[in-house]
């Protein structure tokens, strides 16, 4: 008689893959489930996934135990030092780096580059046919957080709809995922026109500093920061400069995107903004809570540790610090799993990290989200909007991020 090897089946916990996006964009229930069995799950590929608001800050603060290097990329990608963008950097090439990126997004700067963000926005706005259709992804929510990058970083205005075509592809594309696409590996060799379009960029910074030019955008600074004596190489400018132009256009324009889906679904936010515009603060950080554009981080563990006082993990190990998951724990937030807009602790969600690499660009993602939507309400006064018909909430199709892939609406008249 042959003996039969009958294996188990794995559960929905074991099975549980972050970065396959089919999964990611429907594992709510899943999370739900998670955090009730604990703070800490095995997940597929002998992952760790935190799952609870507490241990999730927890290892985020743990900057020693937990590095970034490996970044968004899924287990067994590794990205080369050069080729790393600020979430994938530890000490000591992170500290000065991130500083250099904060200091050109200081709500002073933030704050001096609000008209623009109206005006941009006003425009955008202006160009959506009353009466008719549109759809608000293509015609505001992304077009506005990529002009704005654009106009902060000092680049040609009229790039900005081809930078906005590139970064589109690369997101959706399986190169965060993967750091490669069909054309090659790494950035370099897997969209060689965004490639030469930003070392084109970097030559400018360059021959204006050779000549004595002091500038103040970002990647100028970012031309001549030096760590430890030694200026960034091209490669390092060039992949921190477009870790500025993917992360300034896509998770902003998921942000905005989610808080107008909001409105136009619910008509009490869409009247408690109206009646008290100081309530849109606080829809805002509610919204970054319930519908998080970034839907985890990721850690490698590097020291031999413990999550949650008796979770072993042990270095070599990946860890998955499930923010979205966190930020709908209900240890700290009640009633979770709504959007309630006079929630007092919103402000208290992980969408935009913790401790030392928390992202430097939070201020302006909120200022964004604000002037759009104060922008998009003044631009259309109740019962002026609405959802198309048949309507129906579809993923943008990546797997660490949540944001409606299309936003069709009809306008009926602005009184």
């Amino acid at each position: 008689m042959r003996l039969v090897t009958v294996r188990p089946v794995a559960t929905a916990e074991e099975s549980f893959n972050p970065f396959d996006a089919e999964q990611v964009q429907h594992a709510w229930p899943l999370l739900a489930e998670l955090r009730a069995n604990g703070p800490v799950a095995s997940i597929s590929g002998g992952m760790h996934y935190v799952t609870r608001h507490a241990e999730c800050q927890a290892v985020l603060r743990d900057a020693t135990s937990f590095s970034n290097a490996s970044g968004m990329k899924e287990p067994g990608v590794e990205v080369p030092l050069e080729d790393r963008v600020l979430g994938e950097l530890d000490p000591p090439l992170h500290t000065p780096v991130r500083r250099v990126m904060v200091t050109a997004l200081t709500p002073r700067v933030v704050h001096a580059a609000e008209p623009f963000m109206r005006e941009t926005a006003d425009h955008l706005l202006d160009a959506i046919p009353v009466p008719g259709a549109a759809d608000l992804v293509s015609a505001f929510t992304g077009p506005l957080p990529n002009i704005v990058t654009v106009y902060l970083l000092g680049f040609p205005p009229q790039d900005a709809g081809q930078i906005a075509a590139w970064t589109k592809e690369l997101m959706e594309s399986g190169f965060p995922r993967t750091n490669r696409t069909e054309r090659g590996v790494g950035f370099e060799n897997a969209f060689p026109e965004f490639v030469a379009y930003i070392d084109e960029r970097i030559d400018e910074r360059e021959g204006a500093a050779s000549h004595g030019d002091e500038a103040t955008d970002v990647v100028s600074k970012l031309v001549a920061l030096e760590v430890e004596g030694k200026r960034l190489t091209r490669r390092q400018v060039r992949a921190l400069t477009r870790n500025l132009i993917t992360g300034g256009f896509t998770t902003t324009s998921q942000l905005i995107g989610n808080l107008l889906h909001q409105i136009l679904t619910s008509p009490e936010v869409d009247t408690a903004i109206r009646i008290d515009p100081a309530t849109l603060g606080r829809a805002i950080e509610e919204s970054l809570r319930l519908s998080p554009p970034i839907l985890f981080l990721a850690r490698g563990c590097v020291l031999d540790t413990t999550i949650a006082g008796d979770v072993p993990v042990h270095a070599g190990e990946r860890v998955i610090v499930g923010s979205a998951s966190a930020n709908r724990d209900e240890q700290l937030f009640g009633d979770a799993d709504t959007f309630d807009v006079g929630r007092e602790n919103a402000e208290q969600h992980l969408t935009f990290g913790y401790g030392a690499h928390v992202c430097p660009g939070a201020a302006l993602a909120r200022a964004e989200a604000r002037i759009a939507v104060m922008a998009f309400l003044e631009r259309f006064p109740p019962g002026s909007i609405r959802l198309a018909d048949g309507f129906e909430f579809v993923n943008v199709p990546t797997f660490f991020e949540v944001g409606p892939r299309e936003l069709p609406v009809e306008t009926v008249g602005v009184l």
